[in-house]
């Protein structure tokens, strides 16, 4: 009998968004119209956890959610819990890939069309010193490429949008009011997302083989966090701490990883908990941090 899990699952988990969002191209597209506040052609291709890989000596970049609609335009959408440092970065790098990866050798780049990243935050991403108070706060952050000297915004395809479910300034829809709500951990009626998103999550949670996968994320996100504190404890300096952290969360996803297409899922909790167990099935698939 599979295991469940101690509460409801939340949104904001990778596993989870992928899990509701990645297979059903109807209910990304609503979620894609209500970031966007605006209707987009039907899409015809969506992946969760999808791998956008150029060359075998570039860096790939693997997306929550990879959603592609009629007319040829792409949509990345990515879900956070907690700041990172990188998001911008992380943005421009999901462009990169989509173009390159949708452009063949000989086409030209006017067959390029729009590229969308969405980032859905439970929390503000500008909340950060390089924005003045008075910049921040707002629920939808919505970046385009614009002229310095003019002001005009340049036509090359490019968005960034990022939903902020702790911003109380500007306008919204109210499904996108509703759905931001949502994400935050608010109980939420009479949004027709939401209550999508809820009844997905109903099935997810009588499905046996599911369960077993998340409970199994569930692990190594704890496993994960022991791991980080005694790293941290170890470390003496807050710059070591966060270096050292994100080096072995690195690690122990590629590990995770591994051990499922081995069939060997049932040896990582013991391995987050015994460093020695650790290090011998690093080794063993020859996994050092990237």
């Amino acid at each position: 009998m599979a295991r469940r899990p101690s509460k409801r699952p939340c949104i904001t988990l990778g596993f989870v968004f992928k899990s509701v969002f990645g297979d059903d191209p109807g209910r990304c597209q609503r979620l894609i119209e209500v970031a966007l506040g605006t209707p987009i052609a039907e899409v015809t291709i969506v992946h969760g956890e999808h791998e956008l890989d150029v060359l075998h000596s570039a860096r790939a970049g693997r997306v929550d959610v990879f959603a592609r609609d009629a007319e040829g335009n792409e949509y990345d959408v990515e879900v956070q819990a907690r700041h990172k440092e990188d998001e911008w970065m992380r943005a421009r790098h999901y462009q990169a890939l989509m173009d390159t990866t949708r452009l063949r050798r000989g086409d030209p780049v006017e067959s390029l069309r729009k590229c969308v990243v969405i980032f859905v935050c439970d929390f503000d991403p500008f909340a950060r010193e390089e924005f003045p108070s008075e910049q921040r706060g707002w629920r939808v952050y919505d970046c385009v490429t614009t002229c310095l000297q003019t002001g005009a915004v340049v036509p090359d395809g490019r968005r960034a949008v990022y939903l902020n479910a702790r911003g109380t300034r500007g306008e919204v829809s109210d499904e996108l009011d509703a759905f931001l709500r949502f994400v935050a951990g608010e109980r939420v009626d009479g949004s027709e997302l939401v209550e999508d998103i809820e009844s997905r999550i109903d099935e997810l949670m009588v499905d046996p083989a599911w369960l077993e996968d998340y409970m199994t994320f569930e692990d190594e996100l704890e496993a994960e966090r022991i791991w980080a504190r005694k790293e941290g404890r170890a470390e003496g300096r807050a710059e070591g701490r966060a270096e050292g952290r994100d080096a072995v969360a690195d690690e122990n996803a590629r590990l995770a990883r591994a051990l499922q297409a081995a069939g060997r899922e049932g040896e990582l909790v013991g391995a987050m908990v015994d460093p020695a167990a650790r290090e011998r099935l690093l080794a063993e698939f020859g996994i050092a941090a990237g």
